[in-house]
Protein backbone atom coordinates (compact mmCIF):
# COMPACT_ATOMS: atom_id res chain seq x y z
CA UNK A 1 0.00 0.00 0.00
CA UNK A 2 1.14 3.25 -0.77
CA UNK A 3 1.85 6.26 1.46
CA UNK A 4 -1.03 7.83 -0.55
CA UNK A 5 -3.38 5.22 0.07
CA UNK A 6 -2.37 4.84 4.11
CA UNK A 7 -2.92 8.65 4.14
CA UNK A 8 -6.14 8.47 2.53
CA UNK A 9 -7.47 5.26 5.01
CA UNK A 10 -6.50 7.44 8.33
CA UNK A 11 -8.26 10.16 7.11
CA UNK A 12 -10.99 7.68 6.43
CA UNK A 13 -10.80 6.10 9.73
CA UNK A 14 -11.30 9.01 11.49
CA UNK A 15 -14.40 10.48 9.59
CA UNK A 16 -16.13 7.55 10.36
CA UNK A 17 -15.33 7.78 13.78
CA UNK A 18 -16.11 11.82 14.28
CA UNK A 19 -19.20 11.65 12.18
CA UNK A 20 -20.72 8.90 13.50
CA UNK A 21 -20.21 10.06 17.34
CA UNK A 22 -21.59 13.82 16.22
CA UNK A 23 -24.31 12.35 14.05
CA UNK A 24 -25.55 10.10 17.07
CA UNK A 25 -25.29 12.96 19.50
CA UNK A 26 -24.02 10.55 21.93
CA UNK A 27 -20.00 11.50 22.64
CA UNK A 28 -17.97 8.99 24.93
CA UNK A 29 -15.04 9.48 26.43
CA UNK A 30 -13.74 6.94 24.04
CA UNK A 31 -14.42 9.11 21.20
CA UNK A 32 -11.34 11.57 22.54
CA UNK A 33 -9.51 8.66 23.47
CA UNK A 34 -9.47 7.16 19.81
CA UNK A 35 -8.86 10.45 18.18
CA UNK A 36 -6.16 11.50 20.13
CA UNK A 37 -4.38 7.91 19.08
CA UNK A 38 -5.27 8.86 15.61
CA UNK A 39 -3.49 12.30 15.41
CA UNK A 40 -0.59 11.16 17.59
CA UNK A 41 -0.43 8.26 14.62
CA UNK A 42 -0.36 10.60 11.60
CA UNK A 43 1.95 12.74 13.42
CA UNK A 44 4.46 9.94 13.72
CA UNK A 45 3.80 8.67 9.88
CA UNK A 46 4.75 12.80 9.41
CA UNK A 47 7.79 12.56 11.57
CA UNK A 48 9.23 9.45 9.97
CA UNK A 49 8.74 10.82 6.55
CA UNK A 50 10.31 13.81 7.12
CA UNK A 51 13.53 11.82 8.81
CA UNK A 52 13.36 10.03 5.53
CA UNK A 53 14.10 13.48 3.47
CA UNK A 54 16.71 14.49 6.31
CA UNK A 55 18.64 10.75 5.41
CA UNK A 56 18.05 11.78 1.31
CA UNK A 57 19.91 15.48 2.03
CA UNK A 58 23.09 13.58 3.13
CA UNK A 59 23.22 10.63 0.39
CA UNK A 60 24.58 11.07 -3.11
CA UNK A 61 22.21 9.41 -5.52
CA UNK A 62 23.10 8.54 -8.97
CA UNK A 63 20.16 9.68 -11.54
CA UNK A 64 19.06 13.35 -10.44
CA UNK A 65 15.76 12.95 -12.21
CA UNK A 66 14.84 9.32 -10.40
CA UNK A 67 15.95 11.61 -7.30
CA UNK A 68 13.68 14.49 -8.38
CA UNK A 69 10.76 12.33 -8.74
CA UNK A 70 11.48 10.62 -5.44
CA UNK A 71 11.49 13.77 -3.68
CA UNK A 72 8.77 15.14 -5.29
CA UNK A 73 6.62 12.06 -4.40
CA UNK A 74 7.49 12.38 -0.60
CA UNK A 75 6.81 16.17 -0.45
CA UNK A 76 3.49 15.04 -1.41
CA UNK A 77 3.19 12.94 0.69
CA UNK A 78 4.05 15.36 3.85
CA UNK A 79 1.98 17.57 2.74
CA UNK A 80 -1.04 15.08 2.77
CA UNK A 81 0.53 14.14 6.36
CA UNK A 82 0.21 17.68 7.23
CA UNK A 83 -3.42 18.51 6.21
CA UNK A 84 -4.58 14.90 7.60
CA UNK A 85 -3.07 16.85 11.03
CA UNK A 86 -5.05 19.62 10.74
CA UNK A 87 -8.30 17.99 9.86
CA UNK A 88 -7.77 15.82 13.28
CA UNK A 89 -7.35 18.77 14.97
CA UNK A 90 -10.14 20.56 14.05
CA UNK A 91 -12.42 17.37 14.25
CA UNK A 92 -10.44 17.22 18.10
CA UNK A 93 -11.47 20.70 18.65
CA UNK A 94 -14.70 20.61 17.54
CA UNK A 95 -15.65 17.38 20.13
CA UNK A 96 -14.59 19.06 22.48
CA UNK A 97 -16.76 21.70 21.89
CA UNK A 98 -19.25 19.87 21.84
CA UNK A 99 -18.99 18.24 25.30
CA UNK A 100 -18.31 21.26 26.78
CA UNK A 101 -22.02 22.77 25.27
CA UNK A 102 -23.34 19.43 26.63
CA UNK A 103 -21.64 19.36 29.76
CA UNK A 104 -23.34 22.79 30.05
CA UNK A 105 -26.82 22.36 29.21
CA UNK A 106 -27.88 19.33 30.16
CA UNK A 107 -28.39 19.03 34.62
CA UNK A 108 -26.42 17.31 36.49
CA UNK A 109 -28.20 16.95 39.47
CA UNK A 110 -31.96 15.56 39.22
CA UNK A 111 -34.27 15.94 42.17
CA UNK A 112 -34.75 13.08 44.32
CA UNK A 113 -38.72 11.08 44.12
CA UNK A 114 -40.56 11.77 46.91
CA UNK A 115 -40.97 8.94 49.57
CA UNK A 116 -44.34 7.97 49.47
CA UNK A 117 -45.81 6.53 52.96
CA UNK A 118 -46.96 2.85 52.86
CA UNK A 119 -49.66 1.24 55.42
CA UNK A 120 -48.36 -1.32 57.45
CA UNK A 121 -49.70 -3.50 59.93
CA UNK A 122 -47.68 -3.75 63.16
CA UNK A 123 -47.02 -7.09 62.80
CA UNK A 124 -45.25 -7.10 59.54
CA UNK A 125 -41.99 -5.55 59.74
CA UNK A 126 -41.04 -2.41 57.08
CA UNK A 127 -39.87 -3.86 53.40
CA UNK A 128 -36.19 -3.01 52.80
CA UNK A 129 -35.88 -0.17 50.16
CA UNK A 130 -33.02 0.59 48.22
CA UNK A 131 -32.39 4.31 47.63
CA UNK A 132 -32.96 5.52 44.30
CA UNK A 133 -29.73 7.76 43.34
CA UNK A 134 -30.62 11.44 43.73
CA UNK A 135 -28.67 11.94 40.05
CA UNK A 136 -28.12 10.30 36.64
CA UNK A 137 -25.00 8.07 37.95
CA UNK A 138 -23.69 7.34 33.88
CA UNK A 139 -24.37 11.40 33.14
CA UNK A 140 -22.33 12.11 36.85
CA UNK A 141 -19.65 9.86 35.56
CA UNK A 142 -19.27 11.22 32.36
CA UNK A 143 -19.17 14.85 33.48
CA UNK A 144 -16.89 13.92 36.00
CA UNK A 145 -14.53 12.65 33.28
CA UNK A 146 -14.73 15.76 31.17
CA UNK A 147 -13.26 17.59 33.99
CA UNK A 148 -10.42 15.13 33.85
CA UNK A 149 -9.82 15.45 30.25
CA UNK A 150 -9.68 19.64 30.15
CA UNK A 151 -7.50 19.89 33.65
CA UNK A 152 -10.24 20.46 36.42
CA UNK A 153 -8.63 18.01 38.50
CA UNK A 154 -9.95 19.38 42.01
CA UNK A 155 -13.73 19.76 40.60
CA UNK A 156 -13.10 16.51 38.69
CA UNK A 157 -12.44 14.97 42.21
CA UNK A 158 -15.33 16.56 43.70
CA UNK A 159 -17.46 15.23 40.86
CA UNK A 160 -16.01 11.60 41.18
CA UNK A 161 -17.01 11.70 45.22
CA UNK A 162 -20.45 12.94 44.21
CA UNK A 163 -21.14 9.74 41.77
CA UNK A 164 -19.34 7.20 44.35
CA UNK A 165 -21.58 8.69 47.19
CA UNK A 166 -24.59 8.03 45.16
CA UNK A 167 -23.58 5.23 42.63
CA UNK A 168 -22.80 1.92 44.24
CA UNK A 169 -22.71 -0.31 42.13
CA UNK A 170 -22.50 1.41 38.92
CA UNK A 171 -20.80 -0.11 36.68
CA UNK A 172 -17.85 2.63 36.17
CA UNK A 173 -17.06 2.86 40.16
CA UNK A 174 -13.62 1.59 39.69
CA UNK A 175 -12.68 3.43 37.24
CA UNK A 176 -13.98 6.76 39.34
CA UNK A 177 -11.72 5.72 42.17
CA UNK A 178 -8.90 5.18 39.44
CA UNK A 179 -9.25 8.76 38.21
CA UNK A 180 -9.52 10.58 41.61
CA UNK A 181 -6.00 8.97 42.45
CA UNK A 182 -5.17 10.00 38.93
CA UNK A 183 -5.85 13.41 39.74
CA UNK A 184 -4.33 13.36 42.92
CA UNK A 185 -1.17 12.33 40.98
CA UNK A 186 -1.37 15.37 38.35
CA UNK A 187 -1.99 17.66 40.96
CA UNK A 188 1.32 16.67 42.80
CA UNK A 189 -0.29 15.40 46.07
CA UNK A 190 1.11 12.16 46.17
CA UNK A 191 -0.06 11.12 49.53
CA UNK A 192 -3.71 11.29 48.48
CA UNK A 193 -2.91 9.47 45.24
CA UNK A 194 -1.24 6.70 46.98
CA UNK A 195 -4.32 6.47 49.37
CA UNK A 196 -7.06 6.41 46.15
CA UNK A 197 -4.69 3.67 44.47
CA UNK A 198 -4.29 1.76 47.61
CA UNK A 199 -8.40 1.41 47.89
CA UNK A 200 -8.67 0.35 44.49
CA UNK A 201 -5.92 -2.04 44.05
CA UNK A 202 -7.34 -3.60 47.73
CA UNK A 203 -11.04 -3.81 46.92
CA UNK A 204 -11.09 -4.50 43.45
CA UNK A 205 -8.23 -6.87 43.04
CA UNK A 206 -9.78 -8.41 39.81
CA UNK A 207 -9.93 -5.49 37.92
CA UNK A 208 -7.94 -4.29 34.28
CA UNK A 209 -7.01 -1.08 36.16
CA UNK A 210 -4.74 -2.91 38.74
CA UNK A 211 -2.00 -2.82 36.85
CA UNK A 212 -2.00 0.76 36.23
CA UNK A 213 -2.76 1.87 38.86
CA UNK A 214 -0.07 0.09 40.91
CA UNK A 215 2.15 1.53 38.20
CA UNK A 216 1.08 5.38 39.49
CA UNK A 217 1.57 4.02 42.73
CA UNK A 218 4.78 2.92 41.91
CA UNK A 219 5.10 6.47 40.95
CA UNK A 220 3.82 8.36 43.74
CA UNK A 221 6.37 6.65 46.05
CA UNK A 222 9.22 7.48 43.69
CA UNK A 223 8.73 11.17 43.15
CA UNK A 224 8.40 11.14 47.32
CA UNK A 225 11.45 9.85 47.22
CA UNK A 226 10.35 6.11 49.01
CA UNK A 227 12.77 4.46 46.53
CA UNK A 228 12.03 1.43 48.38
CA UNK A 229 8.79 1.26 48.02
CA UNK A 230 8.34 2.33 44.38
CA UNK A 231 10.96 -0.31 43.77
CA UNK A 232 9.09 -3.26 45.43
CA UNK A 233 5.95 -1.87 43.75
CA UNK A 234 7.39 -2.22 40.49
CA UNK A 235 8.87 -5.34 40.80
CA UNK A 236 5.38 -6.40 41.88
CA UNK A 237 4.22 -5.59 38.32
CA UNK A 238 6.43 -7.58 36.83
CA UNK A 239 5.67 -10.51 38.54
CA UNK A 240 2.37 -10.23 38.78
CA UNK A 241 1.46 -8.69 34.84
CA UNK A 242 4.18 -9.98 32.84
CA UNK A 243 3.95 -9.14 28.83
CA UNK A 244 2.32 -5.68 29.73
CA UNK A 245 2.52 -2.14 29.09
CA UNK A 246 3.23 -1.23 32.38
CA UNK A 247 5.11 -4.27 33.54
CA UNK A 248 7.62 -2.47 30.46
CA UNK A 249 7.08 1.09 32.37
CA UNK A 250 8.24 -0.80 35.75
CA UNK A 251 11.40 -2.70 34.17
CA UNK A 252 12.74 0.83 33.18
CA UNK A 253 12.23 2.62 36.42
CA UNK A 254 13.57 -0.84 38.46
CA UNK A 255 17.25 0.80 36.50
CA UNK A 256 16.57 3.82 37.21
CA UNK A 257 16.08 3.43 41.53
CA UNK A 258 19.63 0.96 40.96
Amino acid sequence: MTRTKIAITATSAVAVIFLGSMMTGCVLPRHIEELKVEIRDVETQNEQTQEMIARLDSVITNGEEANTRLRNDISTTVSQLQRQIDILLENYNDLMQKLDEISRSRGIIKSSPGSQTQTQTPATPPPVVQPEPSIDCGLAYDDAFILVRRGEYQTAINGFNAYLNDCQGHESIENAYYWIGECYYSMEKYTEAISQFDLLIGQFQNSPNIARAMYKLGRSYQEMGRKDQAKSTFQKIVDDHPGSFEAQQAADRIKDLK
